[in-house]
């Protein structure tokens, strides 16, 4: 039995190993991987992250050589309930990531923007724009409600960059308050000029940027449709060289179908030719939402996958949103983590993607929808029909997601057989992932 990652450290830490019980039998969890590479057998714990060249019985009992397997839950008995064991794992780490809790806030200074992208995700929102009192409102709710933690803020749009003076006011507020806050920006980049470069430094400190583009140039073009026909697609080449260079992280997300998909090897050489500070630049290719919900998903997600080593070969990183976590995350999403969306017009929701129906309150007089609140993100919530999926701890835990992929459970284990085979060959762990709150789904 070769080790080839070890359990994830959270969990081992809180954990004990699992008993051996003489007379009980064990069969493999539901969480677990088996799969043959390369004639070597293999498996994965999802729930634990350990990863093992071994092979699992389909039977056990204590005493019969496998109680190592036993220990680390790669086999359990057979009649345990591995959701009711997996729901409370969680709940006992949302308790332990509580004493370690960053304030977060998603900020919608407009949902004006100036591109007209062809699949807007804020299509039938009213475009409204943050006014000076809702900002100020902003501010004093982040401050009643931030419970003396750091803040971290997200902002999003729209196009945030429109409005560089809420982004300035809401900054300078809660530095004049002594609050300790970093942001991460979601944009398009190309509002990007030398005085916001500035601005992402001094004043809002800015420690990640997501930017939004849609493959090679004439796609681009189509695609973005801004508003006043300049060449943005090298300006927010240059946006990101520039704040790479300057050490702030850039993460670029090619929205992607089958339509856009053919340029993209194209698309990779302009961004290697035109971005030469290439260390802070990651690159991740984003399916759109009617890939994603159709029948062809998977054979879309496997072009994607196969797009790793071009970008590695273009001088990029390949995000590890195109990879399996190797890390036990305790939250999939801001929504799931109880963060805060606040609209232009200070309503508050669990997230950017959610309905303006799924409203729980506004700035001005706070969380007026507790129970719903509460009803929406919690964790135990698992859906009946995921309660068997052996990629549970890798998704979205709770039932209200607005996001849907219509193979989901074939989809993870694309993705993960992807990681895990690539770290067989290299006996490697790739790059440790991170949680990234200020990226988009």
């Amino acid at each position: 039995m070769n080790s080839l990652h070890k359990p994830d450290a959270v969990f081992a830490r809180l954990f004990l190993p699992q008993k051996l019980q003489p007379g009980t039998c064990y069969i493999p969890s539901q969480f677990t991987l088996p799969f043959v590479h390369n004639g070597k057998s293999y498996v994965f714990n999802v729930l634990t992250k350990e990863f093992l060249q071994a092979e699992l019985p389909a039977k056990t009992y204590a005493g019969e050589k496998y109680d190592a397997l036993i220990k680390a839950m790669f086999l359990v008995p057979e009649d345990k309930d591995e959701c009711a064991y997996y729901e409370s794992v969680f709940s006992m780490l949302r308790l332990y990531a509580g004493q370690k809790k960053t304030a977060s806030y998603t900020i919608f200074p407009t949902l004006g923007c100036n591109a007209r992208c062809v699949y807007c995700y804020e299509e039938g929102r009213l475009r409204g724009t943050m006014t000076h009192t809702v900002a100020e409102q902003t501010l004093q709710y982040i401050l009643r409600s931030h419970d003396n933690e750091p803040v971290s803020i997200t902002w999003f749009g729209g196009e945030p960059l429109l409005c560089p003076d809420i982004l300035d006011f809401i900054s300078d507020g809660l530095q004049d308050a002594g609050v300790p806050y970093k942001s991460s920006v979601i944009s398009n980049g190309s509002l990007i000029t030398p005085d916001i470069s500035e601005k992402m430094f001094s004043r809002w400190h800015v420690k990640r940027i997501q930017i939004s583009m849609d493959g090679a140039e004439q796609d681009y073009i189509a695609r973005k449709r801004y508003t006043g026909g300049h060449d943005q697609y090298h300006t927010v080449m240059q946006a990101a060289d520039s704040l790479s260079a300057a050490g702030i992280p850039v993460y670029i997300r090619c929205n992607a179908d089958e339509e856009n998909w053919p340029g993209i090897s194209r698309f990779l050489e302009d961004l290697s030719r035109n971005i030469e500070h290439k260390q802070n630049v990651s690159i991740y290719f984003s399916p759109l939402k009617n890939v994603r919900a159709g029948e062809d998903d998977l054979a879309f997600w496997k072009k994607v996958i196969s797009a790793r080593p071009l970008i590695e070969q273009a001088g990029f990183h390949p995000l590890s949103y195109m990879g399996l976590s190797m890390k036990l995350r305790i939250n999939r999403c801001m929504a799931d983590g109880g963060e805060t969306a606040i609209a232009p017009d200070g309503t508050l929701y669990f997230c950017e993607h959610c309905s303006p129906e799924s409203r729980f309150g506004d700035i001005f007089n706070g969380i007026s929808e507790e129970k719903v609140r509460q009803a929406f993100c919690r964790p135990e919530r698992t859906r009946e029909k995921c309660r068997k999926c052996p990629f549970l701890p890798e998704c979205t835990s709770f039932a209200s997601c607005p996001w849907k992929d219509t193979h989901c459970r074939e989809l993870r284990e694309l993705i993960a057989l992807d990681t895990l085979k690539r770290m067989a060959d290299s006996e490697e762990l790739p790059a440790e992932d991170t949680d990234e709150p200020g990226l988009s789904c």
